[in-house]
């Protein structure tokens, strides 16, 4: 089973057991962490929308609780680890269900909607805060009306609310409290602490009084019946005055009995949790395991299926209409003489945290992990860029036998202002050693962009011809449409009174250049490509049948690293001038890994578009983590086998091999000719402008 149990599918990228996270540095684990959490995000995002059948916004918690706003979902970040991501998506699910099925105007006008007798009535008894326990009851029962609506609508998704329930309800030591005596005297927490745990298989309807009425007013096996959150505030007020007539009055006497038994008299009017011994003991888990199957005419702890630590507590699906109710249990063993539970002091106390735990879980106060606001900055920069992370390089095999289970390439979709401002961003550099500019990003290249902009002005004039149709009329023909100036001379005999017209255009046309960004870039190499890449781009800009990707390779915290700088059917120009001065050289070289990463955004070649590719670089490949040694003949034959699989969509490809000096034959050396074939060249760094000329030839060619 994944490690990500019913998240598998949507989780698919973080799933492989070999990646090796324990040998991370700090930092790398930081970002590791985050591109995860992206990637939770969006998957847990999907599930809401789909369940809900909108579009409902969710975001992680700066700081403070999980909870919904009635119109977003926010949660907490703690979901790092594979266990706690089932628990936030059954979280997420019942907050996204809150935003589509309830209505909150209810609690905010729930003042005027309790009736005057019912507060006054309260007040009275002793209870200063009606309203908010009227608030909690209604948050119960929506809750568990809510649940059983998804649970039925949507059964693809049980899993997750079970997880939900298990984290926050199912709990041996809330099994123990509902069989023992504490919570049985008549006060509102103690009728709470019953309430919340009704689905719970220990619960004891005779623990206090009103408490089968409860029951049979809530009607947890007919849940569906209640249709809207009125409904659920309907049922709120009838469980709340049942409350009250059960409550002591100021003087200590009760205004009721209760409820009564068949003769009309009191059932456990003193709240003694059950019949049989008055012995209490303390229990071991096992012991209490045993004696609470017994009681329920379940099979003894060794044939349990149920984990070590959880409980019974509570399942959406225990409410079916004909499910058995913990009236069964208490009546089933009535007259037997069994043990009583007691919890020790210890117990007690934590018995206090786990039902506070509960309560605010109803109150969608649900405390998770926050996130820091720097690290709330770089998720926002990784979400808005679109960067996701895949396996690439599995099953590699080098020269002494190693199979490689591959390693994490890091994908940007779509470079934007904040991931460049951000530390995430492995291609700029900031004015650290400057005070007065520290956290500035430097353009360090205003002047190469510049540059390429104006050669690129003149080459976009050039390829306007693109834009043009040419029609040539061929007249004096046996067959097209009549021509209208030649119809006096069919008297004559001439038949060839006919023509039609040939219309010569261009096709359209599309490229994607990619640039290896490594550190050994740098210098000339760097600032005469960064000018011709940005001379394509603003000729192209200039075409109306032309378009133009720009992705660069590089490498960040030992992962591979790839980024959509820039993209003409979603960008606009500007986004060059504002971004490209900024972008600096780092890293290793990934070359294969990069391609395989992006290999389903690459555009392949129609009846109505050519479609080419271009790489520029300067190496041969290499790169290394503890997950993947990735360079000579393996990479080489790699990096092929892409090449490959992108002239199987119909791409030409051009790879260009640029060094500060050219050998006598002329030639790239043998590995990149092996992993571009015929599409390789040399040139020289100070030669770039050789790459815009070809490309020029290619767009003007027919």
């Amino acid at each position: 089973m994944s490690k990500y149990g019913n998240s598998s599918y949507w989780l698919s990228d973080w799933e492989d057991e070999d990646i090796v996270v324990d040998t991370m540095n700090d930092v790398e684990k930081k970002s590791h962490d985050l591109y995860k959490l992206s990637a939770s995000k969006r998957a847990i995002s999907n599930f809401v929308n789909i369940v809900t059948n909108d579009q409902i916004n969710v975001h992680f918690n700066q700081r403070g609780d999980s909870y919904t706003d009635g119109k977003s979902v926010v949660i907490g970040s703690n979901i790092i680890e594979p266990k706690d991501f089932d628990i936030a998506v059954g979280l997420a699910l019942h907050e996204g269900s809150h935003i589509k099925l309830s209505d909150f105007n209810i609690l905010n006008d729930i003042y005027n909607l309790v009736p005057s007798h019912i507060k006054d009535g309260a007040i009275k008894k002793g209870i200063n805060n009606p309203i908010q326990i009227i608030k909690n009851i209604w948050n119960v029962v929506e809750d568990r009306r809510i649940d059983k609506f998804v649970f039925d609508s949507a059964p693809g998704y049980r899993d997750y609310y079970r997880k939900m329930y298990d984290k926050y309800f199912n709990d041996k030591l809330i099994d123990k409290a509902l069989l023992s005596d504490e919570h049985t005297e008549e006060c509102v927490d103690s009728y709470m602490f019953r309430i919340i745990n009704l689905h719970n298989k220990n619960t004891d309807l005779n623990a206090l009084s009103g408490l089968r009425e409860i029951y049979k007013v809530i009607g947890l096996g007919s849940i569906s019946r209640l249709k809207t959150s009125k409904d659920s505030f309907e049922v709120a007020l009838k469980v709340f005055q049942i409350i009250m007539n059960n409550l002591p009055t100021a003087d200590g006497e009760g205004e009721g009995n209760g409820d009564q038994n068949e003769d009309n008299q009191p059932q456990n009017s003193e709240g003694s949790g059950g019949s049989g011994s008055d012995e209490a003991r303390d229990m071991t888990d096992e012991e209490f395991e045993d004696f609470s199957n017994s009681m329920n005419g379940s099979s003894p702890s060794g044939g349990s299926d149920e984990p070590s630590n959880g409980g019974s507590g509570m399942d959406v699906e225990n409410t079916p209409d004909d499910m058995g109710t913990p009236s069964d249990v208490s009546d089933s063993n009535a007259g037997k003489e069994t043990e009583k539970v007691k919890l020790t002091d210890r117990q007690k106390d934590l018995l206090k945290k786990k039902i506070q735990k509960q309560k605010d879980f109803m109150d969608g106060d649900v405390r998770k992990k926050t996130i820091s606001k720097k690290d709330n900055q770089n998720l926002k920069a990784i979400d808005e860029s679109g960067s996701e992370v895949t396996n690439v390089g599995s099953n590699l095999q080098n020269g002494w036998g190693k199979v490689y289970k591959g390693t994490q390439c890091i994908v940007v979709k779509k470079l934007t202002k904040s991931l460049l401002e951000s530390e995430m961003f492995p291609m700029t550099h900031n004015n650290w050693w400057n005070t007065e500019e520290v956290g500035l990003i430097k353009r360090t290249f205003e002047k190469q962009v510049a540059e390429g902009i104006r050669i690129g002005t003149i080459l976009g004039k050039k390829l306007q011809v693109r834009g043009e149709d040419r029609s040539t009329i061929f007249n004096r023909q046996k067959h097209g449409r009549i021509d209208k100036r030649m119809i006096a001379s069919l008297g004559f005999g001439n038949e060839n009174v006919f023509q039609y017209i040939e219309t010569d255009s261009y096709k359209k046309a599309n490229l994607h250049v990619s640039i290896d960004a490594s550190g050994s870039m740098g210098g000339d190499k760097w600032t005469n490509t960064l000018t011709n890449v940005v001379a394509l781009c603003k000729a192209v800009d200039m075409i109306q049948n032309l378009s133009i990707q720009v992705t660069f390779r590089t490498t960040t915290n030992n992962n591979p690293y790839i980024v959509m700088a820039y993209d003409s059917k979603v960008d606009k120009f500007s986004k060059i001038k504002q971004m490209f001065p900024t972008l600096h050289y780092n890293g290793t070289t990934p070359e294969g890994l990069c391609f395989e990463a992006i290999m389903k955004n690459f555009l392949g070649s129609t009846n109505d578009m050519d479609s080419y590719f271009l790489n520029i670089s300067d190496g041969e490949p290499y790169f290394g983590n503890n997950d993947l040694y990735y360079s000579g003949d393996m990479a080489f034959e790699h990096t092929k086998k892409m090449v490959k699989q992108i002239e199987s969509m119909g791409i030409k490809t051009l790879s260009y091999y640029i060094e500060t000096w050219v050998p006598d034959n002329g030639e790239p050396s043998a590995g990149f000719k092996k992993m571009y074939g015929k599409g390789a060249k040399l040139i020289d760094v100070t030669n770039v402008s050789q790459i815009t000329k070809t490309m020029n030839q290619l767009f003007l060619s027919k």
